[in-house]
């Protein structure tokens, strides 16, 4: 790239020699302020992209990716083992005064069993034929065990008198020999892009849990969305 330096005398000089010799002289220093700008938009546009770059593998850790914990910054270390919360002197538990909000029962309960009484704790006389008086009530609330469970989709084959074979057609959503539903995709992609638990991890919770064998590497259309 060329670089113009004159002097008062050669401006003068230049001035002397006529309007086409300024005219001349005015398009190179256009032309070379021209590559100048061109060449400091680029460099931009390149270092840009470095900063990009590098923010984010600067902002990659073990609570947004699959990076293992022991890559993390000591930042990240600390946001992993200390809590936000201030400290408080209040004691643990309800504070005075403030309304709690407890189990109530419900009228309706998806299964009831039944404690029968078959004989008495005093004479042991038995009680199973005898009329029962009233029943004392407790309630559990808990959730089912969770398990994974197959459903096999099947579509007719009928061949017509006409000679075309006709194949019934599957659900929207079923689109593969064998492949996960929707509730489990939905679990997945919940808890890695909202609770941000990294693919390993969300792996070992989906098998504990649902006993469900999925593989971040083998599997990777189930960790999106889209």
């Amino acid at each position: 790239m060329l670089k113009l330096e004159l002097k008062v005398e050669d401006i003068i000089e230049i001035y002397e020699t006529g309007p086409e010799a300024v005219i001349t002289l005015f398009n190179s220093l256009n032309s070379e302020h021209q590559k100048i700008v061109e060449h400091q938009a680029a460099r931009i546009i390149e270092l840009e992209e470095k900063v990009r770059s590098l923010e984010e593998k600067l902002n990659k850790n073990s609570l947004n990716s699959s990076k293992p914990p022991s890559t993390d910054n000591d930042m990240i270390k600390k946001l992993r083992t200390k809590s936000s919360r201030v400290k408080s002197d209040k004691k643990v538990g309800g504070q005075k005064g403030h309304e709690g909000t407890t189990l109530s029962m419900v009228p309706n309960p998806d299964y009831i069993k039944i404690h029968e009484v078959k004989k008495c704790k005093n004479c042991d006389k038995n009680l199973e034929d005898e009329k029962v008086d009233e029943y004392e009530i407790r309630q559990v609330f808990d959730i089912p065990p969770v398990k994974i469970i197959v459903t096999e989709h099947r579509a007719e084959v009928k061949k017509c008198s006409c000679g075309c074979k006709n194949i019934g057609e599957f659900p929207e959503d079923v689109k593969s020999p064998v492949q996960y539903g929707n509730r489990v995709t939905g679990l997945a992609v919940y808890l890695h892009d909202y609770q941000l638990i990294p693919y390993s991890r969300s792996c070992e919770l989906l098998s504990d849990v649902c006993g469900c064998e999925i593989s971040s590497g083998l599997h990777p259309k189930i960790w999106t969305s889209g």
